[in-house]
């Protein structure tokens, strides 16, 4: 009987996730190669034909933290925090699960929203494909 309860009580108790860590190798590769063209921001309208890397776009030099990256100009703050890296499509290439805060300092636009990247661009840029995401 005891078996059975510890068995009972493992079995429905929630299992919790290994806190994931990202280097800082993996942070700048994200801010290096994240194509800004294939999500919805308000860094859209700084994006050109040769110009579509977050790096490329001419702000200030990003504030890396444990799982993330800020951005902060005079008029808006980014914050790119990694929740989860994991093979979420399962196509055998890892991908990384965003919570992007783009935020206005000067006017009212505020979104906070999740964003799903993976390397699967030209040269491994990174992209974001259209699959719903939970976090943020």
């Amino acid at each position: 009987m005891k078996h059975m309860i510890i068995a009972l009580s493992l079995l429905s108790s929630p299992m919790i996730a290994k806190e994931q860590t990202l280097s800082p190798s993996e942070l700048e590769n994200i801010y290096d190669k994240l194509n800004i063209s294939t999500f919805r921001s308000s860094l859209m309208p700084m994006r050109s034909k040769e110009k579509t890397y977050l790096k490329q776009i001419g702000l200030p030099s990003p504030t890396y933290f444990k799982n993330g990256f800020s951005i902060e100009s005079n008029d808006w703050s980014y914050t790119f925090t990694v929740i989860e890296k994991k093979d979420k499509n399962r196509d055998g290439v890892m991908d990384y699960t965003i919570c992007l805060s783009d935020k206005s300092k000067t006017g009212t636009y505020n979104s906070i929203s999740p964003i799903l990247i993976s390397p699967l661009g030209v040269d491994n840029q990174l992209i974001a494909l259209s699959f719903t995401v939970d976090g943020c």
